[in-house]
């Protein structure tokens, strides 16, 4: 049986539910049944298991959020600016110094993606982390220090909305997941629903067969 890893560093979970879900027909993602369940509910089950503070960012279905258990945040920007505005209410919100970040449709998530992501900052001086795969930046899964919340501040008061150029202006190292690719599969229609539930299912089988 997988025996989830203890840390040293204490850290808050924030689940990045915000989106407006432009390229799923305006459907808030986390709510989207996959495999007979909310997407949410595949990313929750992946992250109970390391005993940190979980924190949801949403900006709709509130209540429906509300019932895992868990505080919902909102955006407190203006004008929509996109998850770095959800990373800004979580900085706020979190009590720990680190705040590791994940999308909600993101129900493939590795299981040491916690455990690698802190390694970064345990072997580098640095205030944040962000995972790569194959050379390419996957920003919306990053660890930052709460020390960054006035630089994040300052960045979206300057109207600036990209998160991979905070995260490069502010000097985040790099974490190399290229050997875990389906971490990243994107869920923007229902053609990925269907690759998603068959991965799932695939994942299932060979957890099953260890």
């Amino acid at each position: 049986m997988h025996q989830t890893p203890k840390y040293d560093r204490k850290f808050s979970i924030l689940i990045l539910a915000g989106g407006r879900g432009k390229r799923m027909g305006g459907r808030d993602k986390g709510l989207v049944p996959l495999a007979g369940k909310p997407v949410i509910e595949h990313v929750l089950a992946r992250m109970r298991p390391y005993s940190q503070p979980i924190l949801i960012s949403a900006n709709r279905n509130i209540d429906a959020y509300a019932t895992y258990g868990y505080p919902v945040i909102v955006d407190t920007v203006d004008a929509f600016p996109g998850p770095l505005a959800g990373m800004l209410a979580g900085l706020a919100a979190c009590g720990t110094d680190w705040l590791l970040v994940l999308p909600v449709d993101a129900p493939l998530v590795s299981a040491d993606y916690p455990g690698r992501m802190l390694d970064c900052v345990e072997h580098a001086p640095a205030q944040a982390c962000v995972a790569e795969c194959a050379g390419k930046l996957e920003p919306v899964f990053c660890l930052l220090h709460r020390d960054l919340l006035g630089s994040l501040q300052s960045w979206l008061c300057g109207e600036q909305r990209s998160v991979r150029d905070w995260l490069t202006a502010i000097g985040a190292q790099r974490v190399d997941f290229s050997d875990v690719p389906d971490q990243f599969t994107n869920m923007n229609d229902d053609a990925d629903l269907r690759k998603l539930e068959t991965r799932l299912q695939a994942q299932g089988e060979n957890e099953r067969a260890v």
